[in-house]
C-alpha cells in the first residue's frame, strides 16, 4: 500500500503515455462488452431450434409459367408423387418455411371487443393433413386437419379456414389461463372470421428469426396458389434426404411448363438466412480479439518503456534492499491503476454506446453483469501483459545504482 503515493506521482510526471493506455482500455472496454453482447445475442439464435427435423427436410421451389395449366391438380400429381418416393416420410405444400426469413405474419383476436393494438401477432404456415408429420411437430392436445377442412388461397380467391393449430407459446398468449384448446378466436375484429382451436401442438419458429414473437405459430388448412409459385416441404427418412431431393428433382423438371427454382435442404436453407448473423460474430470476434491484441501490445510497451526509463531508479531500489518481488509488485500495481482509471472511463463509455446501438438498431440493453466481468477481464489482461517487462525490471542488479546512465 505503500506504494500508491510514489507510484501515482510517477504517473503525473509521464502523463500521456498513462493516459493514452487508460483511454485504450477504456475504448476496448466500451466495444467488446457491446460486442460481446451482440455475439451472444446472435449466437443464441442461431443455435436455437427450428422446430423441424432439420436434418431430413428438403425444400422444393417451383414457378409455374403456363397459365393454362390447372395449379391445383398439377399440386395433387405433384404431392401424389413426392409421397410415393422411396425414403420419404411425409410431404406437404406450404407457403413458406420457418427461419426462412419470408413469410405471413397474422393476428388473431380473442373477443369481438379487441382493437388491432390489442390483437396477438404469429407467423402462420399454410398446410394440409400432412403437416404435422412433415414439420415433426408433436401434437400435445386435440386433433389433426381433415381433407373437407381445407380451403383455397389466391388472387380470385381468398376462403377463410374455420379451424387452426397452434403453437404452445401462441396458446399461452391468446389464453394464458391455459384453457385455448376448443377456443375460438377471430382473424380480423369485430368477431369477424371466427376460427376455432382444434390443436395444439409443442414448438416451431416463424419465418422471422428475431422476430418478438419468434415462437409464435399457427397452421391453417388451406393451399396457396400466388402467380404460380408452389413450395413443398418433405421429410425423408434418416439418411435418405439427399436421395430424395435428387429423385424429386428429377420428377418436378419433366414437367415443362414449370421452372425448378431450387431444390436445398432446410439445413442450407437455414444456413443461408443466417449468414448476416454469422458474419456479425465473425466479425465481432475478429474486433475482440484484435483490440485485446492491441491492448496488450500497448501496455507491454508503455511498461517496457517505462524499465527503460528508470533502469538506474530501479537498481537504487534494489540496493537500498527492495527485492524482485517488491519490484514486480511495483509495475502490477503501476498498471493496476492506469487499468482502473481507463475502466472507469470505459464503464461511461459502454453504457453511452449501448445506449446508441439500442436507440438506433434496436439491440437491446446489455445486462449489468458483462460490466464487470469486462473490467475483470482488463485486469487480467493488463497483469499479464505487464508480467514480462516487470520482471525483466526485477532483473536489474543492485549494482546499476554506482554506474552512470
Amino acid at each position: 500500500m505503500n506504494d500508491f503515493g510514489p507510484i501515482f506521482r510517477t504517473l503525473l510526471r509521464n502523463k500521456l503515455g498513462a493516459l493514452l493506455i487508460a483511454l485504450q482500455i477504456a475504448l476496448t472496454l466500451a466495444v467488446v462488452t457491446n460486442a460481446a453482447y451482440i455475439i451472444g445475442q446472435r449466437a443464441d439464435d442461431v443455435a436455437r431450434p427450428s422446430g423441424l427435423d432439420e436434418a431430413n427436410t428438403a425444400i422444393f421451389h417451383t414457378t409455374l409459367f403456363d397459365s393454362n395449366v390447372d395449379q391445383q391438380q398439377l399440386r395433387r400429381d405433384d404431392l401424389d408423387a413426392l409421397r410415393n418416393l422411396p425414403g420419404v416420410v411425409a410431404a406437404v405444400p406450404i407457403q413458406s418455411v420457418p427461419i426462412s426469413g419470408s413469410g405471413w405474419g397474422e393476428d388473431y383476436y380473442t373477443t369481438p371487443e379487441m382493437t388491432s393494438d390489442e390483437s396477438i401477432n404469429f407467423g402462420m404456415f399454410m398446410v394440409d393433413e400432412h403437416g404435422l408429420d412433415t414439420l415433426d411437430l408433436e401434437m400435445l392436445g386435440g386433433r389433426n386437419f381433415r381433407p373437407e377442412e381445407m380451403t383455397l388461397r389466391s388472387l380470385e380467391s381468398f376462403e377463410s379456414p374455420r379451424v387452426t393449430i397452434v403453437s404452445q407459446a401462441l396458446a399461452d398468449a391468446l389464453f394464458p389461463d391455459g384453457d385455448a384448446l376448443g377456443k375460438t378466436v377471430y382473424d380480423e375484429p369485430n368477431g369477424e372470421k371466427p376460427m376455432e382451436i382444434i390443436g395444439i401442438y409443442d414448438h416451431m419458429q416463424n419465418a422471422w428469426p428475431h422476430s418478438d414473437n419468434v415462437n409464435r405459430t399457427a397452421l391453417i388448412p388451406a393451399y396457396a396458389n400466388f402467380g404460380g409459385q408452389m413450395m413443398y416441404l418433405v421429410r425423408a427418412e434418416p439418411g435418405q434426404r439427399d436421395a430424395v431431393m435428387a429423385a424429386g428433382e428429377a420428377y418436378l423438371a419433366k414437367n415443362r411448363s414449370r421452372i425448378v427454382e431450387h431444390v436445398r435442404s432446410y439445413e442450407e436453407q437455414k444456413r443461408r438466412t443466417y449468414d448476416g448473423d454469422i458474419a456479425m460474430i465473425t466479425l465481432m470476434s475478429a474486433v475482440i480479439t484484435v483490440l485485446a491484441a492491441v491492448t496488450g501490445l500497448g501496455i507491454v510497451g508503455l511498461a517496457w518503456f517505462s524499465v527503460t526509463q528508470r533502469r538506474k531508479q530501479i537498481g537504487t531500489r534494489r540496493a537500498l534492499g527492495a527485492t524482485r518481488l517488491d519490484i514486480v509488485r511495483y509495475f502490477m500495481v503501476e498498471n493496476w491503476m492506469i487499468t482502473s482509471i481507463g475502466i472507469v472511463i470505459g464503464i461511461v463509455g459502454a453504457v453511452t454506446l449501448n445506449w446508441f446501438l439500442d436507440t438506433e438498431y434496436s439491440t437491446g440493453r446489455v445486462p449489468l453483469w458483462y460490466l464487470p466481468a469486462g473490467m475483470v477481464a482488463l485486469w487480467l489482461l493488463g497483469q499479464l501483459a505487464v508480467l514480462l517487462p516487470a520482471r525483466r525490471a526485477a532483473s536489474i542488479p543492485p549494482a546499476l545504482a554506482t554506474r552512470s546512465v
